[in-house]
């Protein structure tokens, strides 16, 4: 444009090519690493908040129910089964646990602090569906291997590294008339301390 015999030309701002090819790809990289590690940490937040969501549910030495994601329980537990959590203290003495549920599928696990399933089985690998186990710490399986009682030859013992333990029960019962039956099986499940299994606990030596 020319005005009053002056030339005026208006000058664009340069972009370097090689700068915005740079600065996208350091976005994209820098990116793509905060998607790897948010990948690689969820599986151990997951672990971590499964153990806070089951402690507020888990009863003191006995199962108590878990209600459904829709009443403000636990987010992710099967909707088809009926869920029960148990507390399991073993500094002072192993504990029992014991389930009847013969006539449909069930499972039992075992959860350390961290999350981490320690023990697992179903009705499938437990002696005609019915649940007979003694959680132990390392100590307390030393004692019981010295001094084996008769009165759990049939029963299956579980070694714990970890004296606190959550114990998740699932119930299988995909209609209303099974979920009332799986509640009454839940309210008949032990999961007690077991003293007398070992002398030396139950008189606190």
């Amino acid at each position: 444009m020319s005005m009053l015999g002056i030339t005026w030309q208006r000058e664009w701002p340069r972009v370097r090519i090689g700068g915005v090819l740079t600065f996208a790809m350091g976005t994209f990289l820098a990116a793509g690493a905060i998607h790897i590690c948010a990948i690689l940490l969820v599986p151990m937040f997951a672990k971590s908040d499964g153990w806070s969501r089951l402690m507020p549910f888990a009863g003191d030495d006995r199962f108590t129910e878990i209600p459904s994601s829709a009443s403000g329980g636990v987010a992710g537990l099967d909707p088809l089964f009926v869920n029960g959590a148990c507390r399991i203290d073993l500094s002072d003495a192993p504990a029992g646990i014991t389930v009847d549920a013969r006539d449909r599928f069930w499972s039992v696990a075992l959860y350390d602090p961290s999350g981490v399933i320690t023990f697992s089985l179903n009705d499938r690998t437990a002696v005609e569906g019915k649940l007979d186990m003694i959680v132990v710490d390392q100590d307390q399986n030393a004692k019981l291997k010295k001094a084996p009682s008769e009165e759990i030859e049939q029963t299956i013992v579980v070694e714990s590294s970890s004296d606190d333990l959550i114990a998740l029960l699932r119930l299988f019962a995909p209609t209303r008339t099974a979920q009332e039956d799986a509640r009454r099986i839940l309210a008949r499940a032990e999961c007690l301390p077991a003293p007398s299994v070992i002398p030396d606990a139950a008189s606190g030596g």
